[in-house]
């Protein structure tokens, strides 16, 4: 199932800004565009525009997400106790 961005960010616990960062600079998150809607194609061939300041969406796999979150949480809980044994 894929989820949209503004979802990833609040499974995450993360800015979009953060998620769009984790998923195109290290890789560690994959996505998907999906593209503006400016164009419909019809079965006979023809296509028509559609007026208006329509965007290409960033979209994720709920999988993914949910499994990169459980790796953040297994990382920070790694951090926390390597802090508490040095104390």
């Amino acid at each position: 199932m894929r989820i949209s961005l503004q979802q990833a960010a609040d499974i995450l616990n993360r800015s979009v800004d953060e998620v769009l960062y984790i998923a195109n600079n290290e890789s560690r998150l994959s996505s998907f565009v999906k593209p503006d809607n400016d164009m419909i194609y019809r079965d006979d061939g023809t296509v028509s525009f559609v007026e208006g300041d329509s965007e290409p969406t960033w979209e994720f796999e709920l999988e993914d997400v949910l499994e990169f979150k459980k790796q953040m949480d297994n990382e920070l809980a790694g951090e926390l106790e390597e802090i508490l044994e040095e104390r």
